[in-house]
């Protein structure tokens, strides 16, 4: 996968940062005493999608989940009830269909925990 650099791309990555960015709990990830998870994004891809009415793209983002299991576990049950909602502003598009696909775990020897996370949208340009 490559990395955002389409306008719909950064329109995605900006609506799902300023959503994450609503929820308070979030504002713990950056105490400085390591204990809290942090959220990568791995890989962004796109494609070009279009009906007989409507062109737009196909984005399949992955992210990554790390830290202390209680805290991922956490983490992700905020996160996902923000995606859930699917209801994301992006300037010049709009949220057609966002689903959150593939999901898998690890704990780690050391107690850690990664959660990787696909998600798919698609943008249709208005």
């Amino acid at each position: 996968m490559r990395g955002a650099s389409s306008a719909p791309q950064r329109a995605l990555i900006a609506a799902i940062r300023d959503a994450i960015g609503q929820d308070r709990w979030f504002d713990r990830w950056t105490d400085g005493e390591g204990s809290q998870p942090f959220l990568a994004i791995r890989g962004f891809d796109s494609r070009p999608w279009a009906s007989l009415t409507f062109s737009g793209v196909w984005h399949s983002l992955s992210l990554r989940l790390h830290g202390p299991v209680d805290a991922v576990e956490t983490a992700w049950d905020r996160l996902e009830a923000l995606l859930a909602a699917g209801d994301f502003p992006l300037a010049g598009h709009f949220l057609a269909e966002f689903a959150i696909g593939e999901k898998a775990g690890e704990i780690l020897p050391d107690g850690m925990m990664t959660l990787s996370i696909e998600l798919e949208a698609l943008t249709i340009a208005e």
